[in-house]
């Protein structure tokens, strides 16, 4: 797998010191990152990778991405991530002053906001209604019975009524997500990009020997795009998650902390790193030149 670069957001000054107003750079890193599929510990997932369009000219490494402007809100949260830790360090030196504490009650209390208006928004279509009412039917079911198939289940066509049941269940996930994305605007600014990705839907890099992968398709064991493209989906939405579970547990320490006087911020500054790793490994899957491009734009931001 590529190894891409992780990004590393530090405050420029001597003291580490970092805010919103302040200068920040960006400082590549050398990351090795598990592949793409590292959630699924499925040997023959584990060796592919999905791939992006190609372009018309034929330039780029062919990872999947989605355009810049899909892109900012994330970053916007990645630069957000290291701030915050860098100010946080701060309470465990004798720099610690009312100013760092003022900071870190504007940024764990009251967060900026990741989303401006003029950008997009998170683009969930409906497996359902991309097809024509009654072809489309017809369509998903053999979908659905090729999958059965492939799980050793013959059933035939499913019947109008499965398929109901399928899409309403399909739209209550939406439903909770969309609900779970006003709850967390951290969770709805990575979605913007995750849910814009351009995925080749035909193919895939398999990095496997020649030997494993005829004896996946001896097996009949070889994963098609779609397997690839959800593995891959699936680790992006891990990382998100604990990057959202460890912003709202720094919050949670740091009101504990404050009531306490900031007598042990250790806890703290370990659960804001532990979002610094979250937001690296889901930039992990962004192609390096979109992530500086993007970091680029966001220090504009900053200082304008």
């Amino acid at each position: 797998m590529h190894l891409p670069l992780s990004f590393i957001l530090l405050a420029c000054d001597s003291t580490r010191r970092a805010f919103l107003t302040s200068t920040t750079c960006v400082l590549p890193s050398i990351a090795i990152l598990k592949p793409a599929i590292a959630v699924d510990e499925d040997r023959e997932l584990y060796l592919a990778q999905p791939m992006g369009i190609p372009k018309e000219d034929g330039s780029g490494n062919n990872q999947p991405r989605a355009d810049l402007e899909y892109l900012l809100p994330a970053a916007r949260v990645g630069v957000y991530v290291y701030q915050t830790l860098a100010i946080a360090e701060q309470l465990n030196s004798a720099s610690k002053s009312e100013e760092t504490i003022q900071k870190l009650d504007n940024l764990l209390l009251s967060p900026p906001s990741f989303i401006s208006n003029k950008d997009p928004k998170v683009t969930r279509g409906d497996a359902y209604n991309n097809l024509p009412p009654i072809l489309g039917e017809v369509v998903v079911a053999q979908q659905k019975q090729k999958e059965r198939k492939q799980q050793n289940v013959d059933v035939g066509f499913a019947p109008v009524g499965e398929l109901v049941g399928e899409r309403r269940s399909w739209n209550r996930l939406v439903k909770a997500e969309k609900a779970r994305e006003g709850a967390s605007e951290v969770r709805r600014a990575l979605n913007i990009y995750t849910t814009n990705i351009n995925f080749n839907p035909n193919k895939y890099k398999y990095s496997g020997t020649s030997e494993e992968k005829s004896k996946l398709i001896r097996e009949d064991k070889l994963p098609t795009a779609k397997d690839v493209i959800r593995s891959d989906l699936d680790a992006r939405d891990l990382y998100r998650n604990q990057l959202q579970t460890s912003l709202d547990d720094a919050k949670a320490e740091y009101i504990y902390q404050k009531k306490n006087d900031f007598e042990s911020p250790d806890e703290l500054i370990s659960i804001l790193r532990d979002a610094q790793r979250a937001i690296d490994k889901w930039f992990g899957f962004i192609p390096d030149d979109d992530t500086k491009e993007a970091l680029e734009v966001v220090r504009k931001e900053q200082i304008s």
